[in-house]
């Protein structure tokens, strides 16, 4: 039976948004130089991974689902005519 909040790899993240994996990873590395420059995660930044498996982050599906429902970006802006 599959895990009803599974992780989800950079791969995984990036399919869910429509982007590629090395973009994930460049909104991950602007998530944490905010937080090393000790500035707040902003609801377009990409969450800090739920666990790291060796030395790749991993999300739940659920952190992620929340992220991209509050995240700003193409469909929150008004269509133009």
């Amino acid at each position: 039976m599959p895990e009803a909040n599974p992780f989800l790899d950079t791969d995984a993240v990036a399919g869910k948004i429509g982007v590629t994996a090395k973009t994930v990873r460049v909104y991950l590395k602007r998530t944490r130089r905010r937080v090393a420059d000790g500035l707040p995660v902003r609801p377009q930044d990409l969450p800090l991974p739920d666990e790291h498996f060796g030395r790749s982050p991993a999300w739940r599906e659920s952190a992620i689902d929340a992220w991209i429902s509050s995240r700003p970006g193409r469909g929150h802006r008004p269509a133009v005519p």
